[in-house]
């Protein structure tokens, strides 16, 4: 890292610094100079020791026009083993640019390699792996990529019809239709009312053997409970000889695709009985064949239902009145209170009443003056400056060579100064933001005006700032103004107009002035004062 080169040094016997701009990471220094030979504002690059190389090499290159720049190179030399570039004047970030080396090979950091000699042992290899069962694994990723369509035509095709039919079937079956059972026949329509015919059973001796050309097998015998299922009726036999034919009743039917429904009433009253239902001989079921719960229930009475619709009704109307009553009462509240707060907020007061007694409109003067007397105005402290100090934010050694001579400005004579140091730019030269100059009063005072004499420059910038404490931070600003002229007067004031009031006035220079006559040419920019008066 180059060393830090100071305002007022001489490069090469020719370009003096002014001013230090600033200092990169590397050490690199950017400065301001002036080229003494043609008088001239100039930029200086100081490169450091690891960057000097590459400063060379960047300024030849744009000197020839291989490269590109926002500058423009003046001079390349060494001074004191420094190696600096002098250009026009320039932006900070581009004479850095030059030191930085164009299109650098990257060179892997070198905490990798450690890092891996520290986990394997061994420094990482810079070869590509590889293995040897390389060409295997990706001739196995060729031939899965060509099999991947033949394995998609293998998959088994899925038939939205057979999966369809399936779901019919599943469904289905709860539904299908119970083998066909021999009806219970009701009584015969010749004779008595309550004769009935007899099952017929493929066992029994006396029925003759079924058709061949009918495959379905003979149901078994079913009790009454199935007597409701239609089924289909066994064809005619002639009865054996010397047996009479039974007396049978048939429905007729047109449609030979339905099958006859018994709906005698007898067969019904039959088949209740059967599943131990009673019933009476038109197969209703008679009272005491229903629960108890059921035999007590009785329909309600549309009375009843009347009647409940006239309570609602009348619950409806009480509800209605009742909030007309609470709403005509909170009205009647709301302008009471109304009447109330006018009579004691709002009204006028009343006149008053002219009187023929001397003695009552005669002012009462005992007492009067004593609260006049008690708190009389106070009158204003006169500020009397008891010493004069300096502070500089951040850099508190600038300057304080010249901290003997602050006393000169309180002396009471303008004709003995205080003189800051002089820089290149109104800004302390880079090297600070602002300076502060305090009064410390001998008490709390009213504060008016202030007035610097001796000043002898122009421009510049300072705010007056008025405090009970020496923190700046804690005063407030009252006025600001310039450093034109040999003596400036600045007013100031507080709250509403009133004097100030505080025990420290600070005076913060945030722009130095440049010197009329008699200063620096290199460095015009400086503070004087004769006397600082505080009134």
């Amino acid at each position: 890292m180059s060393q830090p080169i100071d305002a007022g040094a001489m490069l090469g016997g020719r370009y003096q610094v002014t001013e230090l701009v600033l200092t990169s990471a590397d050490g690199d220094q950017v400065l301001s100079g002036i080229d003494q030979v043609l008088n001239r504002p100039v930029s200086i690059l100081v490169g450091s020791t690891a960057n000097a190389s590459q400063l060379a090499t960047s300024a030849r290159e744009i000197a020839t026009g291989e490269r590109y720049a926002a500058v423009q190179v003046l001079d390349l030399g060494i001074s004191e083993g420094n190696t600096y570039l002098v250009t026009n004047l320039a932006e900070p970030a581009d004479l850095l640019d030059l030191v930085v080396q164009v299109d650098a090979p990257y060179v892997e950091p070198f905490y990798t390699d450690t890092l891996g000699t520290e986990i394997f042992g061994v420094t990482r290899s810079k070869e590509p792996a590889r293995y040897e069962d390389d060409a295997e694994y990706y001739e196995d990723q060729r031939t899965q990529e060509e099999q991947r369509p033949s394995m998609l035509d293998r998959l088994p095709e899925i038939s939205l019809n057979e999966k369809l039919n399936s779901i019919k079937g599943r469904f289905g079956r709860g539904k299908q239709t119970p083998p066909s059972v021999p009806p219970v026949l009701p009584a015969a329509s010749v004779g008595s009312s309550t004769e009935q015919a007899p099952a017929v059973s493929a066992s029994s001796p006396s029925a003759p053997a079924p058709a061949a050309s009918s495959p379905t097998p003979a149901p078994r015998e079913t009790p009454a409970a199935t007597q409701a299922t239609p089924t289909t009726p066994p064809a005619p036999t002639a009865p054996p000889v010397g047996q009479p034919a039974p007396k049978v009743t048939r429905m007729e039917t047109t449609d030979h695709t339905e099958e006859p429904v018994v709906t005698s009433a007898a067969a019904l009253a039959a088949a209740q009985k059967s599943r131990g239902i009673n019933v009476d001989e038109s197969g209703q079921r008679v009272a005491s064949s229903f629960p108890v719960a059921a035999q007590s229930y009785s329909e309600p009475l549309q009375e009843d239902y009347e009647d409940e619709d006239e309570d609602e009704e009348a619950g409806e109307g009480r509800k209605k009145t009742t909030r007309l009553l609470v709403g005509a009462l909170l009205c009647a509240v709301l302008v009471l209170a109304v009447v109330f707060a006018f009579n004691a907020l709002g009204g006028r007061a009343p006149e008053p009443v002219a009187s023929d007694s001397p003695t009552q409109s005669a002012p009462d003067t005992s007492g009067g003056s004593e609260p006049a007397s008690e708190s009389p105005s106070a009158a204003p402290v006169e500020p009397v400056v008891a010493d004069l100090s300096r502070m500089v934010p951040g850099n508190q050694d600038l300057n304080a060579e010249t901290d003997s001579t602050l006393s000169k400005a309180i002396d009471g004579n303008p004709a003995s100064l205080y003189r800051s140091y002089s820089y290149t730019s109104p800004q302390f030269g880079g090297l600070a933001s602002n300076m502060v100059l305090i009064a410390e009063l001998e008490e709390v005072s009213d504060v008016t005006e202030i007035q610097l004499e001796g000043l002898n420059g122009t421009g510049g910038s300072f705010e007056i700032r008025v405090g009970e404490t020496d923190d700046l931070s804690d005063a407030k600003m009252v006025s600001s103004g310039s450093f034109t002229g040999p003596t400036v007067s600045v007013p100031v004031s507080g709250e509403n107009g009133a004097a100030a009031k505080g025990q420290y006035v600070f005076l913060n220079v945030t722009e130095l002035p440049r010197r009329a006559s008699g200063g620096n040419a290199s460095r015009p920019y400086g503070l004087q004062i004769g006397e600082f008066r505080v009134s």
